[in-house]
């Protein structure tokens, strides 16, 4: 649903999720299309312009959606107001710790930072609590774990007149999966014991304003029984229309309005989709994880050949002029300040750049965007996105996925089905071993136990601590005016950089140096195929790895240079998904494709 700027424009149920006062404790369940994302923005909008809540101090948002925090931003910005604080659950236990943990949390994981988070509030509070009048949880059905205990232990601080609104659908909750004997605490019994809280009023938002065909209405209507159960779901999939393979709807893909993804149940078959759309002759991207940080490219176009120390807001006004960029450049200028931490009208850039190579979350309008041509995502990755035709993606099973709760499973085919505002279709992937191994990196394997015939690149899989080739003012040239995305990329094996222990390739497009893998990429490898000098000799020493496309130039931030990138800030590529793993020269003929 597009934001708009007037209440009026609200429907019932969404009017009465967002016109309250800001003591009121209130759940509301948002299905799919429903309008969940208007009224998280009208809601802060309401607080602030109507009851008179300041936006950074009594207001706390958490959400883990960029269209959220876009439509917010938006209407804030149409009416001149400030700009309201939005974190995630991670970043929120960071800044707690910060001010008053004794742990440096540079030190813990996040699930770590988490749980101390959680630890330091029941034991010692947090001063800035005190001050918040209502807390808004965005996608409440997706915390679970330790961050649901995180958050029970919040609403248990809030000031007793103060409120809270969560919102979410336990029908899309997806994520017990992710449960452990750290925590085994549900999104269904967070909000079981949130409604417990103080008087809870429970609103409903019962518009559809994703769905436009009959096919994703019908989706969208099966809410009900997959919570309560039933076959209702089951006999909806077996009318979905059948269109033959992923290369059979990539021809006629082309001719789709809009966006169109390919969703699979594991990130191995993603990679595997990704590989047949792009043997099919697309570009495609293969969606990220959250915790995967790509900066936009509009940042290095306007910033890394900046000569001084810091820029002004105009003069940074006067370069975007000249790029083609999405937003504002009012709220990227915003977006940029928020990162650095700057205040005043110059941005310190050495510092951004800084901030930008870090672990922070960072503002949607500063995170490369994976929403145009062929995308494939897992379910889970999809989980909170739109888009215009969705191919869900059949595989045969081997045995490698992970036994599933029934009715876990039907809450993920839910939803699936309800990504897709037009067209629903299903296809056969071609099916091989995928396996993942003990770090969550996914190959391909073959009948035999030490066989690897793919194996997984990730978007971090690249260094970013030095400006790439031989030649770096070339390099940056030729990836600001010649690499574009679904170009070739050659994998080469370095053999200045690489040991017995860990490879490093470069990679090459059209003969022009553009990066390198790193450490990780190398040790992850070396895990899987064992040391070069275990191997028998007379071989050589690591394989040859093909099958790397472009995905998009973008960003990079790391050690800042002398010359190119001397404040940190460069253009570099992104590239992940399957390769292919080959010894020698001749052709692996090893691989099964069944």
């Amino acid at each position: 649903m597009e934001a708009v700027s007037d209440m009026v424009n609200l429907d019932t149920g969404q009017r009465a999720a967002v016109e309250i006062e800001p003591e009121t404790r209130q759940v509301v369940v948002a299905g799919p299309g429903s309008g969940k994302t208007e009224v998280v923005a009208a809601l802060i909008e309401h607080l602030i312009e109507e009851e008179d809540l300041e936006p950074t101090t009594e207001i706390l948002v958490i959400s883990f959606s960029n269209a959220a925090v876009h439509a917010a931003a938006g209407r804030l910005a149409r009416k001149g107001l400030d700009p309201v604080t939005v974190q995630t659950m991670d970043s929120l236990a960071l800044e707690i710790l910060r001010d008053v943990g004794d742990v440096d949390p540079a030190t813990l994981s996040f699930d770590a930072r988490v749980g101390e988070a959680t630890k330091v509030l029941r034991d010692e509070g947090w001063d800035r609590l005190a001050a918040v009048r209502h807390l808004v949880v965005d996608e409440v059905q997706d915390v679970v774990g330790l961050r649901a205990d995180f958050l029970l232990t919040i609403l248990d601080l809030l000031d007793r007149d103060g409120g809270f609104t969560l919102l979410g659908d336990l029908a899309q909750a997806i994520y017990d999966f992710q449960l452990d004997e750290r925590s085994r605490t549900t999104s269904a019994d967070l909000l079981a014991r949130a409604s417990t809280n103080g008087d809870v009023q429970e609103k409903v938002l019962t518009g559809q304003y994703r769905a436009r065909t009959r096919d994703a209405r019908g989706a969208a209507r099966l809410r009900d029984t997959v919570v309560a159960g039933g076959d209702a779901l089951e006999d909806f999939e077996a009318e979905v229309v059948h269109a033959g393979t992923v290369p059979d709807v990539v021809r006629v893909a082309r001719s789709w309005q809009g966006t169109t993804a390919f969703l699979t149940q594991t990130n191995g078959q993603a990679m595997l989709v990704a590989r047949e759309v792009a043997e099919a002759g697309s570009a495609v991207r293969l969606r990220r994880r959250a915790d995967q940080r790509v900066v936009a490219r509009w940042v290095a176009e306007a910033l890394a050949d900046w000569r001084p120390a810091s820029i002004r807001r105009d003069e940074l006004f006067e370069r975007l002029e000249q790029l083609d960029v999405r937003h504002d450049p009012a709220d990227l200028w915003r977006a940029l300040r928020t990162v650095a931490g700057s205040h005043g009208n110059e941005l310190d850039v050495g510092r951004l750049a800084r901030r930008l190579a870090g672990s922070r979350p960072l503002p949607p309008q500063v995170v490369h965007q994976q929403d145009d041509g062929l995308i494939v995502s897992t379910v889970h990755r999809a989980k909170g996105l739109e888009f215009d035709n969705v191919v869900l993606v059949d595989f045969a099973t081997y045995g490698t996925r992970e036994s599933v709760d029934p009715a876990e499973d039907r809450r993920c085919r839910f939803v699936a089905l309800t990504r897709a505002r037009d067209r629903i279709v299903r296809v056969d992937g071609r099916s091989r071993r995928v396996f993942r191994q003990g770090d969550d990196r996914w190959y391909v394997g073959g009948y035999k136990k030490w066989q690897t015939f793919g194996f997984e690149l990730r978007a971090g899989d690249l260094d970013s601590t030095t400006v790439p080739g031989d030649d770096a003012v070339l390099t940056q040239e030729h990836l600001a005016t010649k690499v574009r995305s679904g170009d070739d990329v050659e994998l080469a094996l370095d053999p200045r950089r690489s040991s017995l222990d860990v490879p490093t390739y470069t990679l090459l497009h059209d003969g022009v140096v553009v990066g390198r893998t790193s450490e990780t990429f190398g040790t992850a490898l070396a895990r899987r195929i064992g040391p070069a000098e275990k191997r028998a000799h007379g071989i050589l020493p690591w394989p040859r790895l093909s099958g790397a496309k472009v995905e998009d130039v973008v960003t990079v931030a790391g050690e800042a240079a002398a010359h190119v990138g001397r404040r940190g800030l460069w253009l570099g590529v992104t590239t992940a998904g399957m390769l292919d793993v080959r010894w020698g020269l001749g052709e692996n003929t090893g691989e099964n494709d069944d």
